[in-house]
């Protein structure tokens, strides 16, 4: 198996964590308003200055440096949509509502990046996206509809996907480790939603009031959630950007599921996942596709 496909796994492993994390924190009202996690988002790049002593910058021309901000606010625009539809709906169904990620991120690394597929990886990619649909769809009264998090979703994921082709670009003009550090650099921008009165006041208002075991929690999912930066960077820079972005947002699920429903079981008063056998049966029918769809990318 190719070597950027652990990074992968790794990182994608590491984010089901830091996802159940964040549903448990705003399920239970610790955090209320999104913009406020974007603040801690940004924050979590003061992790930098562990990093800097090690590896010196490289200055990036003027347009790259721009490209690779505006690539860290499109990102935060997208974890903002992100966290909202975390608010309407199970943390499981909304990582596999990811499924959509691919074929932007498919479209946008085509006409920028030049990047082409094979007929067994366009397989993979219908797969992987007929699992996003399957799952995103609810049963309300005698009818089907999609949920609030399917529009929601939808809007980050193309904002998220723009950004992945964006930093998947400052990889191949640049070194790792300064690509990488740029990159955490641009994602301070998030902190510009501090700009808003109410927004600094709301930050200011729940850090006081969390208790402190949930800064703890919020501390360890900042540096675990760095850390998979890291493990998702060398898989962007070895790998093809549309088979990282596919393999990625189809193994995420299946952590998810599993964590979630072990939660469920033996932590319900954390997390609570739906586990009658039609919430089961879909989504097993859901991680089924995935793994069809990991099985396709995987072929040449």
């Amino acid at each position: 198996m190719l070597e950027w496909i652990y990074f992968v796994l790794i990182a994608q492993g590491i984010w089901s964590i830091t996802s159940l994390i964040d549903k448990f924190v705003i399920s239970k009202g610790y955090i209320k308003n999104p913009l406020v996690y974007i603040v801690l988002n940004g924050l979590m790049n003061v992790l930098l200055i562990f990093l800097l002593p090690f590896f010196g910058f490289e200055p990036l021309k003027l347009a790259d440096l721009l490209i690779g901000i505006f690539g860290g606010i499109i990102f935060s625009a997208s974890v903002v949509m992100y966290y909202k539809a975390v608010q309407y709906e199970e943390i499981s169904r909304i990582a596999m509502l990811f499924q959509s990620g691919p074929i932007f991120v498919l479209v946008l690394s085509f006409l920028f990046l030049g990047e082409m597929l094979t007929k067994n990886h366009i397989l993979g990619f219908l797969f992987l996206l007929s699992a996003g649909f399957v799952v995103s769809y609810k049963r309300a009264d005698s009818t089907f509809k999609l949920s609030k998090s399917f529009h929601l979703m939808l809007i980050s994921m193309l904002l998220s996907s723009i950004g992945f082709v964006i930093a998947k670009y400052i990889y191949t003009i640049t070194s790792f480790w300064n690509a990488f550090l740029w990159l955490r650099i641009s994602g301070f921008t998030a902190l510009g939603v501090l700009l808003s009165p109410s927004v600094r006041k709301d930050s200011l208002k729940t850090f006081k009031a969390m208790k402190p075991k949930i800064k703890s929690l919020m501390i360890f999912k900042m540096v675990i959630d760095f850390s998979a930066f890291i493990f998702a960077g060398y898989a962007l820079l070895n790998g093809p950007a549309s088979l990282v972005s596919a393999l990625s947002n189809s193994v995420l699920p299946l952590f998810v599921f599993m964590l979630a429903l072990v939660a469920s079981i033996y932590l319900p008063k954390l997390i609570k996942e739906k586990i009658d056998k039609r919430s089961i049966l879909i989504k097993v029918l859901a991680i089924v596709f995935i793994m069809v769809g990991i099985l396709f990318i995987n072929l040449k």
